[in-house]
């Protein structure tokens, strides 16, 4: 009787300390989930109402614009395109959506997002000639759209899902949804980031160099998953009956892409798919122009200034 006695016991201080165990796990993993509400509601609003800065632009362009003219890109876009001069020489409104370090599959998440609510008479989209080789960068840049998964859910799930198989639980946090944007946050809210409709210039004119050698060093093979995107990219535009046109920006030096792959896939594409490509790569109105340039990759003010007088001239045959 004694046995017994004592073995009940024993079994009940067991069951109450794994009870008791039991309920702290799940108060604390309540604090958790609480806590990841709140924060997360905090950053929420506080993101969504940034007035400058780039997620600032993003959102502008997914929820707001109503740009007649719009403009994707990486920061050749944005560093190049100026939406007044557009707006001047088209008679239409402008704004630049360009993103800077972004490449291709960003611009295909950002164009469906902004298809789902309107419209543009015109996309133009400046294409990278780096565009359809392989990069990690061009998936790990992605999480720029990580604090819009909530509201846009049906176009990036299966954008992420290629390279994060389990985005559906990660999301489940909205801290860490919004967690790499905090800091942006602080920073642009302290010092404001100017722009002129998306639109970001930069001054001073770079040195003269010889040539450009990271330009003509080439990978082996395009990505198809890629080439797969920008047909997607054409097949959205076509569908929502927008005027699609391809355009890159000059070079100071010329650059010749006849083992360039990626380049080479992009003009039969466009050509395929009937996208004027307006190509100013090699213009001989910037080869060799320093005081145009900021550096090697971008035009300074002047020259872009330059540049989109005579793109939105071009542009006047497509009207």
């Amino acid at each position: 009787m004694t046995t017994s006695l004592f073995t009940f016991n024993f079994n009940y201080m067991q069951f109450k300390e794994r009870y008791s165990t039991l309920r702290i796990s799940i108060k604390f993993l309540a604090i958790i989930i609480l806590t990841d509400i709140v924060l997360g509601s905090v950053a929420k609003a506080l993101f969504f109402n940034q007035k400058t800065g780039k997620y600032a632009r993003s959102t502008y362009a997914i929820e707001e614009t109503n740009a007649e003219l719009l403009i994707l890109g990486s920061s050749h876009a944005i560093r190049q395109y100026i939406p007044e001069i557009f707006e001047e020489n088209l008679n239409k409104t402008c704004y630049n959506a360009g993103a800077e370090g972004q490449q291709l599959i960003y611009q295909y998440a950002l164009e469906r997002m902004i298809l789902k609510r309107y419209q543009p008479q015109i996309m133009l989209l400046n294409i990278d000639e780096n565009w359809l080789y392989t990069s990690e960068n061009a998936y790990n840049r992605l999480n720029d759209l990580y604090p819009y998964y909530s509201k846009e859910k049906d176009v990036l799930r299966s954008i992420f899902i290629k390279k994060a198989p389990w985005i559906d639980f990660q999301m489940l946090s909205k801290t860490y949804q919004l967690n790499s944007t905090l800091v942006h946050i602080a920073r642009y809210y302290m010092s404001p980031q100017k722009d002129y409709n998306g639109y970001r210039p930069l001054y001073g004119a770079m040195k003269p160099v010889e040539k450009e050698a990271n330009k003509n060093t080439f990978p082996s093979e395009i990505n198809h998953d890629f080439v797969s995107v920008l047909k997607a990219i054409i097949k959205d535009a076509k569908e929502n009956n927008v005027q699609l046109i391809f355009s890159s920006s000059p070079n100071p030096v010329p650059i010749n892409f006849l083992q360039n792959k990626s380049m080479q896939k992009i003009i039969a594409i466009a050509k395929e798919e009937n996208i004027p490509y307006l190509n100013y790569y090699n213009s001989p109105l910037f080869t060799q122009k320093w005081e145009f340039f900021h550096d090697i990759d971008h035009l300074n003010d002047k020259g872009a200034t330059l540049f989109t007088k005579l793109l939105s001239n071009d542009l006047k045959a497509f009207q």
